[in-house]
């Protein structure tokens, strides 16, 4: 009977008080508080913008030519750091300033420094190379036939000069003629030029 009797007044007092509260106005803490909303608000700030800068960089980016062949050849294929290419790179500049010398002055001094100076690399390459696949390749046996060629005629042009000291310039026995020499400087020049091509394009 007591069980009962304390579930109807537990009931009843339940009924009364529901929604009963505090009565009276609350203090404005707002002001007191201030501050840490002031923090929150500037700490809650990104040191920079995230989504501005991709916006502008996205609009600049170029797609990848994934449909160029030059771009599939040179920047994938390609081992660009590859010390044979930077060897014969610097045969090539040999090349292209031993052209412009027949091109222009053709100073002898001058053709016979350059032509040493493509003799000496030449013969490093041919060394350095001599047991790996880069022997294989068109651009080492091309290398070694132009210096060779190069050196032949650095040494006719040489005794033609001393030649003309003790022969006739008419003489049958003097093949050291201005025509002969202009023959072997033509060839040599068309067979640069050709070299210069081969190692430009090398695979």
């Amino acid at each position: 009977m007591k069980k009962l009797f304390c579930i109807i007044f537990l009931c009843f007092t339940a009924l009364f008080t529901a929604g009963a509260g505090y009565v009276g106005t609350l203090p404005n803490v707002d002001g007191e508080f201030s501050y840490l909303k002031k923090e929150v608000s500037e700490n809650s700030i990104a040191p920079f913008s995230v989504e501005e800068p991709d916006k502008q960089n996205v609009s600049k980016l170029k797609p990848i030519p994934r449909g160029d062949d030059n771009y599939i050849d040179i920047i994938i294929k390609k081992d660009k750091t590859s010390q044979y290419i930077n060897d014969i790179n610097s045969v090539i500049i040999i090349l292209e300033k031993l052209r412009k010398c027949m091109n222009t002055d053709n100073d002898i001094q001058k053709f016979n420094a350059i032509i040493s100076n493509l003799m000496d690399n030449v013969s490093y390459i041919r060394e350095e190379y001599k047991d790996k696949p880069e022997s294989n390749y068109l651009s080492y046996e091309r290398i070694y036939q132009l210096s060779k060629l190069a050196s032949d005629t650095a040494k006719f042009r040489m005794n033609g000069q001393a030649a003309a000291k003790y022969l006739p310039y008419t003489s049958s026995e003097n093949i050291y003629t201005k025509e002969n020499l202009d023959q072997k400087l033509e060839a040599l020049l068309t067979n640069v030029n050709e070299t210069i091509f081969i190692l430009k394009n090398l695979e």
